[in-house]
């Protein structure tokens, strides 16, 4: 799909939900602006020469609501925005998965789903989209990671509702820690580069699905959101989200990221782990949900995600781009011989939610 028919599909869903406001105004193929609409600085132009605007829209981070209150003209039936003007911008183009951005610069406009380390072996800034959910101890201020969630973009982290609603007499939700591979290190290092020392983001809140339930993990989904907007570096970047049901997961071989403890292990080591995982069909999770349990896609592997993996994501990587495709909610009791099931998410599932509520 080329550009223009890309910013026609988007600016379709604003146009129609707008209908009732600017239906008055037929603009029967002329240039209609409002040159009063923009504050100082801003310039009232197509969305191809918004560099800003255009990277929320290739990561599927601007809702439709908020995107409305930028418009500020038309061109024919194509919108224009308030934005810092550029005079070229690269082309967005598609992927199987939905809609990406390609050559942008590496900064806050970087497309999603991005490594922008070229290794032929996971490292240091292989999975940079992956966040540890920090809960301080209200006695003793010390703070501990127990479960994990993927970065949505610059103000906003995935996870499950069992992690961001987790309860405890000693110790609260309070930070989200990005940038972090080895915790024994600050900053990490390999024989590559060193990325810099890891950010913590206080919590404004959370946003819970409303028809979540803990003791089914049904709806297990929560978006938490940060005081301050993130600074995107080498290990920090957001990821790519699943936005069709239609797209037929079974057989896939997708990616889950974390710092838990896998199987086959002792103890939890103290750098950030990846397992091969293969999408299964849910029957192979029955004896889940013949226990009741919510299961919305089901993936195993030679070994199995223990304690710490919690809401840590599943990925699968088309080209050089990773795309979001579940995160994990629950699994079994992790015996050292077992090689059960795991119960994921599915972001397709909750992608318009997702999108309308970060």
């Amino acid at each position: 799909m080329d550009r223009n028919l890309f910013v026609l599909f988007y600016f379709c869903i604003v146009i129609l939900g707008a209908e009732p406001i600017f239906s008055q105004y037929p603009n029967n193929g002329l240039e209609l602006e409002n040159t009063l609409f923009c504050a100082d600085k801003k310039k009232c132009a197509t969305v191809d020469q918004c560099p800003e605007i255009l990277s929320l829209m290739n990561r599927r981070a601007l809702p439709v609501h908020r995107f409305r209150h930028l418009v500020c003209g038309y061109v024919g039936s194509h919108p224009k925005v308030c934005c810092d003007v550029l005079t070229s911008q690269p082309t967005p183009t598609s992927t199987a998965l939905g809609f990406r951005g390609d050559g942008l610069p590496f900064n806050k406009n970087t497309g999603c789903g991005k490594s922008l380390i070229r290794s032929n072996m996971e490292t240091l800034g292989t999975f940079p989209f992956v966040a540890r959910i920090g809960f301080i101890n209200v006695d003793n201020g010390r703070t501990k990671y127990p479960c994990s969630g993927v970065i949505v973009n610059e103000r906003t982290v995935l996870t499950t509702g069992t992690c961001a609603l987790a309860t405890s007499n000693s110790y609260k939700l309070q930070t989200v820690l990005l940038g972090e591979f080895d915790e024994a290190d600050n900053p990490d290092c390999n024989s590559l580069f060193c990325g810099l020392p890891t950010q913590e983001y206080n919590i404004s809140y959370v946003v819970k699905h409303p028809d979540f339930r803990s003791e089914t993990f049904e709806n297990n989904i929560a978006l938490i959101r940060l005081q301050t907007p993130i600074d995107f570096t080498v290990t920090v970047q957001s990821i790519c989200l699943l936005e069709s049901e239609n797209y037929n997961l079974v057989g896939k071989m997708p990616v889950l990221v974390g710092w838990g403890k896998i199987s086959s292990q002792k103890e939890k080591p103290t750098q950030q782990q990846w397992l091969e995982t293969k999408i299964l069909p849910k029957q192979d999770c029955s004896t889940f949900m013949n226990r009741g349990f919510s299961v919305e896609l089901c993936a195993g592997s030679a070994k199995e995600p223990c304690s710490g993996f919690s809401g840590s994501p599943l990925v699968l990587k088309y080209g050089d781009t990773y795309t979001l495709v579940g995160i994990l909610s629950y699994g079994s009791d992790c015996e050292i011989n077992s090689n059960s099931p795991s119960a994921y998410v599915s972001v397709a599932k909750y992608a318009d939610w997702i999108l309308t509520n970060s």
